[in-house]
């Protein structure tokens, strides 16, 4: 046994000084993640422009530069489309919906006031002045808003600027290996775009269809703002098992300033959606899609929301796939030298 003072004190700074870059190192990545994230989303962006882009190249056989231009323009066409035909519908229920999960609110706060538990739990929460309130919720409103829209025109700049040219990107990225690694570089980089533009496909199809199932349920049942509901529960689903949780809220108080009934029906239509995309819609799309196990997905949820707030659980998903991808092939291949399927392949 090694009694030497000085090896002792040695190996003590040496762990205190591992422990304290350690800590740096997650105080920088958390002032930088928000950053980093909007970069990241900027590349989902452009793996998924350029998908688009060799599709239309292979079949048509004109300038990619071109086919980037024509499909740029028909997704701001389907954009501009859309919303032209079903924006004032979808405003109008937006409108209303404002205004009814309010009466939902009041109504929840009517019932709890029946009871002693309620009384005291309404009492001890905060009294402030109810017109500070509400301009302290209109301009944090408005705050989140003009930063959504900003981080949205920064990514989608990002997004367009890597797909037009993402051969200037790659072999940027690739110069900063040594040359006996580049062609594993490219291997690396051509999984994760093949990984994640199929995590892709797999994401917006499973949206449509939990959209779509959703708002049919939801007009069956009666229960007002079908169209919107089902809107939010197609946005949200792009966060799996999070998503859909919270899309229950909204649609829960439009039903229950309705009718405390349908907030029955809110439930089952959702719960049969849920259990329809989990047992049916999800395996049948992930046959050529990318699945991740959920203790991956949630765990990579929280991490990311810890570090990064919202637009972490946004993108908890597909860096999650990112990061199974180089283990894969960068440990599990490389280092280990065991026989690997990447995901999407």
């Amino acid at each position: 046994m090694d009694t030497d003072p000085s090896s002792y004190t040695r190996r003590a700074l040496t762990g205190g000084g591992v422990l304290l870059a350690l800590v740096v190192a997650v105080l920088l990545l958390r002032q930088v993640a928000t950053v980093l994230l909007l970069i990241f989303a900027g590349i989902l962006l452009a793996v998924f422009l350029d998908g688009l882009t060799t599709q239309l190249h292979e079949r048509m056989g004109i300038s990619r530069g071109w086919c980037l231009g024509l499909v740029v323009i028909a997704l701001l066409v389907f954009c501009v489309g859309s919303g032209w035909f079903a924006g004032p519908r979808i405003g109008d229920q937006i409108s209303q919906l404002g205004e009814r999960i309010p009466n939902a609110v009041d109504r929840i706060r009517a019932g709890i006031t029946r009871y002693e538990w309620g009384q005291s739990l309404l009492s001890s929460a905060p009294n402030s002045d109810q017109g500070m309130s509400l301009l302290s919720v209109v301009a944090g409103g408005l705050t989140s808003v003009v930063g959504v829209i900003t981080s949205g025109v920064v990514a989608v700049i990002i997004g367009v600027y890597a797909a037009a040219a993402p051969g200037v990107y790659i072999n940027g990225a690739i110069r900063l290996l040594p040359p006996a690694r580049r062609e594993r570089g490219r291997d690396v980089l051509r999984a994760l775009g093949v990984a994640l533009r199929w995590w892709l496909v797999g994401r917006v199809a499973s949206m449509a269809v939990v959209g779509i199932l959703t708002a049919v349920g939801l007009w069956i049942a009666g229960v007002p703002l079908a169209i919107v509901l089902g809107l939010i529960a197609a946005l949200l689903s792009f966060v799996p098992y999070i998503g859909p949780i919270v899309a229950v809220i909204p649609a829960g108080l439009v039903a229950l300033a309705d009718s405390p009934t349908k907030v029955l029906y809110v439930l089952i239509v959702y719960g049969a959606v849920q259990f329809l995309e989990s047992n049916l819609i999800t395996p049948l799309i992930q046959e050529r899609a990318v699945s991740i196990p959920p203790g991956v997905l949630i765990s990579a949820q929280l991490i990311m929301g810890i570090l990064a707030g919202a637009i972490g659980v946004l993108m908890a998903t597909p860096l999650a796939v990112t990061v199974i991808v180089l283990v894969q092939m960068l440990y599990l291949a490389d280092t280990l030298g065991d026989p690997v399927s990447t995901l999407g392949e």
